[in-house]
């Protein structure tokens, strides 16, 4: 029997991953990802600085565009606008959440 091990990381606001790390973990090509930046869709915590990195809970919507841009072959020029909607999207979805009177303590 065979297993495979995987690393589970808690990706909130307080963990940071590296352009490459995105790259690696999302299937987009560091020029998809700098482009992605460039347009503003993807923002770094220090543009200011040569190597960029991320809030950890940007890794689910980048992984969620990956599998969209599969699933239906989106063009890089959509990326971004799509990218933005899911940003928007799990936002809201975190303040229903918080609104919820019915969640479970």
């Amino acid at each position: 029997m065979n297993f495979d091990f995987t690393e589970l990381v808690w990706l909130d606001h307080h963990h940071e991953v590296s352009l490459d790390e995105l790259a690696e973990l999302s299937g987009f090509a560091l020029e998809e990802l700098q482009l992605l930046v460039d347009s503003g869709a993807l923002i770094p915590i220090n543009p200011d600085e040569k190597n960029l990195s991320f809030g950890g809970q940007c890794v689910v919507s980048i992984r969620r565009l990956s599998r969209l841009k599969q699933d239906f072959e989106l063009e890089p020029n959509a990326f971004s606008l799509t990218l933005v909607f899911l940003e928007r999207i799990r936002m809201l979805e975190l303040k229903v959440q918080e609104l919820n009177p019915y969640k479970s303590e």
